[in-house]
């Protein structure tokens, strides 16, 4: 019984939002401000990871640091190649991201 209220509750809410003009727009500005948020933090860990491994390759800690090195090269592409891609198959089939 519990269940059913939650999912009820849940679906209620959802559809509220839904019909909601103000509170949607707001939701979507949220969103919005905290993706940027999001990319900010993500690129500061991706030059912080990239400067670090580098430095740590070249004193002399090769394991650890070619670690940094790949992990901040692989954050960077998920970071900053993540959200061109969504805009492109956005584009491409037409939907609004």
């Amino acid at each position: 019984m519990k269940k059913y209220t939650i999912i009820y509750l849940a679906t209620f809410f959802i559809i509220f939002l839904i019909t909601q003009v103000a509170p949607a727009r707001d939701l979507v500005d949220a969103a919005a401000s905290a993706q940027t948020i999001f990319n900010r933090i993500g690129i500061a860990a991706i030059s912080i990871g990239i400067t670090l491994g580098g430095t740590l390759y070249a004193l002399g800690a090769a394991m650890v640091g070619r670690m940094l090195l790949f992990s901040g090269i692989i954050g960077a592409i998920a970071i900053l190649a993540a959200p061109a891609l969504i805009n492109l198959l956005g584009r491409v089939f037409g939907a609004s991201v």
